[in-house]
């Protein structure tokens, strides 16, 4: 098992997640940069957000966002017992795709956060098979399909 750490996002983390954002396989399925980038300095100050880089050996390669589902009235959620937590999460630096690092983070981020909340739900572009499956083997299963408030259909997964 490897060390990841988290620390808090930051405003000087806002160049490098501008980069992540422009990366091939980010972009797929965060196409706006700049929308995403507009929403975490929102987010930066909502107490109900709590922001990370994911790093390892100092290498940080990994954004992952947690929320309290009820307060964030995303519709995919709707029906989630109160204080769920809600994560996504990317790998920005390509040089980590592959040899586990997803699997591994998003095991120890979740372990984490079940200290203190119930049950943590994700919830993937039902069309992004590899995302899903990298879920599941972190130990999510799959709940139901679900509209998101501007109409996309996504994979509501949780970890009990």
């Amino acid at each position: 098992m490897r060390n990841y750490d988290f620390r808090q996002l930051t405003r000087d983390d806002l160049p490098l997640l501008r980069r992540w954002f422009t990366v091939a396989h980010v972009k797929a399925w965060w196409p706006d940069a700049e929308r995403q980038i507009a929403q975490i300095i929102q987010d930066l100050d909502d107490p109900n957000v709590d922001m990370r880089i994911v790093g390892v050996a100092r290498i940080p390669f990994a954004f992952i966002r947690d929320f309290d589902t009820q307060v964030s009235k995303k519709s995919e959620y709707a029906d989630l017992p109160k204080g769920s937590r809600g994560m996504s999460t990317f790998v920005g630096n390509p040089d980590f795709l592959g040899p586990g690092h997803s699997t591994g983070y998003i095991e120890a981020r979740v372990r984490d956060m079940r200290r203190n909340n119930a049950l943590v739900a994700v919830g993937p572009n039902s069309t992004d098979t590899r995302t899903i499956s990298i879920y599941k083997q972190a130990g999510f299963q799959p709940r139901r399909l679900a509209s998101t408030n501007d109409g996309k259909l996504v994979q509501v997964m949780t970890h009990l």
